[in-house]
């Protein structure tokens, strides 16, 4: 199932998200021309084990040079892979328009961005055996912009389609619904890969204690402006 867009209005030009979404694009662009791509991914993605001070008293140790805070942002517009990219790309064409149009330019962009730091903080504390392989994607930071969705938007309709054979089928999902669906398939997946790791075998490695992270940021922070806030108006 693909998510193509909601039912839900926007009033004014998401221009942060299209400017988020071209600047992932020529990015992704350049690491196809640099010489070593896993040294350039070794070298700005974030690599849990380059922090391991973070949570004790001495996390300054960890954060003192450019070189080491630097990933925590520029991991956010590096991706593995072309179809990596598409499909981030895809949910924040979907979900990023309301939520800038909620949040405003500014604090859109603000929350897209600590968002994708919580994403790869809390990444970084559920590492375990995974903490030399780095960390990219959006991912984090649309993850944060989808819980921020799912709490100013319950009621909305997510306008999906499923791929049967050659004729697709268009339906429309409730965004609480598909959401609550997207977010508890990544909680059963990081447990599951906890799990794996516990009896020493191999997983897939994905970061899914990073979208649960940004999930949950994105929901408080609409959880905030909603009460300072209201909508005055909703369209499904």
């Amino acid at each position: 199932m693909f998510p193509i867009k909601t039912t839900e209005r926007v009033e004014n030009w998401p221009i942060v998200t299209w400017l988020l979404i071209a600047l992932n694009v020529l990015v992704f662009s350049q690491q196809l021309t640099v010489q070593d791509p896993n040294e350039f991914i070794m070298r700005w993605g974030l690599v849990p084990a380059n922090y391991p001070h973070l949570f004790s008293a001495s996390a300054h140790t960890d954060l003192m040079t450019f070189g080491h805070l630097a990933p925590f942002i520029t991991c956010m517009f590096l991706h593995g892979g072309l179809w990596h990219l598409l499909g981030n790309m895809l949910s924040l064409f979907v979900f990023g328009p309301n939520v800038e149009d909620r949040f405003g330019r500014i604090g859109f962009l603000v929350v897209y961005l600590a968002c994708g730091l919580a994403a790869g903080i809390t990444q970084i504390a559920f590492a375990g055996e995974h903490a030399g392989i780095p960390v990219v994607g959006a991912s984090g930071a649309i993850a944060g912009v989808m819980g921020a969705f799912f709490v100013l938007y319950p009621r909305a309709r997510v306008v999906s389609v499923i791929p049967i054979i050659v004729i697709p089928l268009i339906v429309r999902v409730p965004a609480f619904f598909y959401l609550l669906f997207w977010i508890g398939m990544n909680v059963i997946n990081a447990l599951k890969e906890m799990q794996l790791s516990m009896n020493g075998t191999e997983s897939a490695g994905v970061a899914w204690w990073a979208h649960i992270g940004g999930f949950a940021i994105g929901m408080i922070y609409a959880a905030i402006l909603a009460k300072r806030k209201p909508r005055e108006s909703s369209s499904d």
